[in-house]
């Protein structure tokens, strides 16, 4: 009997983990870029916004940008991954996007990035941004930097005190006591 407690702690433990754990644990990371004219070097005057969700493949370097955007001055010409560079600074060209719309679309692409870029982008030192015909060196920008938080670990250490707990009562053969109100 105490052999079958333990498999179904661990197996109800494992399980609860793999669930839980950190996309960033797997070789996956989220970014979540908004993308903003101030951001832009220099800054543009303009009230054009957008959102792109970069996927990173933080093992091999494939980065994937999906995203809209919306009020740009005139019309979009060019997207683009760049890097690299910090906040306040331009850098080359490292993923060429496309752009879809005039001054409201949406963005997409996938690229390759080489393990010096790769340590850059995950180090913060990338960017998305946007390029229209009145502002050619970019209107909106975002730098790749705040990635989709994982479930915090107040929450994976309830989940696991829940599988033990319930590991208990099945292994003991019996329901937990009803709750008086």
């Amino acid at each position: 009997m105490k052999k079958g407690w333990i498999t179904t702690l661990f197996f109800g433990t494992v399980a609860t983990l793999s669930f839980s754990l950190p996309t960033s644990a797997l070789g996956t990371r989220i970014y979540s870029v908004p993308l903003e004219p101030s951001q832009e070097v220099p800054p543009t005057v303009s009230s054009g916004s957008g959102l792109c969700t970069v996927i990173v493949d933080d093992v091999s370097g494939f980065v994937q940008v999906s995203g809209s955007f919306s009020g740009l001055t005139s019309t979009a010409t060019l997207a683009h991954i760049h890097g690299l560079a910090p906040p306040g600074m331009n850098a080359g060209i490292l993923v060429t996007l496309t752009e879809t719309g005039g001054t409201s679309g949406s963005v997409s692409g996938s690229g390759t990035l080489s393990p010096t870029n790769l340590a850059g982008l995950l180090a913060g030192n990338c960017y998305v941004n946007i390029h229209t015909t009145n502002n050619g060196g970019g209107e909106i920008r975002g730098q790749i930097t705040a990635e989709v938080p994982s479930m915090p670990m107040t929450w994976v250490a309830l989940l696991v005190g829940m599988a033990v707990i319930g590991g208990a009562f099945m292994v003991a053969g019996r329901s937990p006591a009803p709750v008086l109100a």
